[in-house]
């Protein structure tokens, strides 16, 4: 219960713009026609 609470505090606080959310991280694009060979 106190994990919900502290949970739901966090999210509100983020949504204030009081706490800054955690980074995700980006993904990076691999360009699959290099890597394949194109069938022809």
């Amino acid at each position: 219960m106190k994990e919900k609470i502290h949970n739901w505090l966090h999210d509100l606080g983020v949504a204030l713009g009081l706490i800054e959310p955690p980074l995700q991280p980006v993904p990076i694009r691999t360009d699959d026609d290099q890597r394949r060979p194109r069938r022809r």
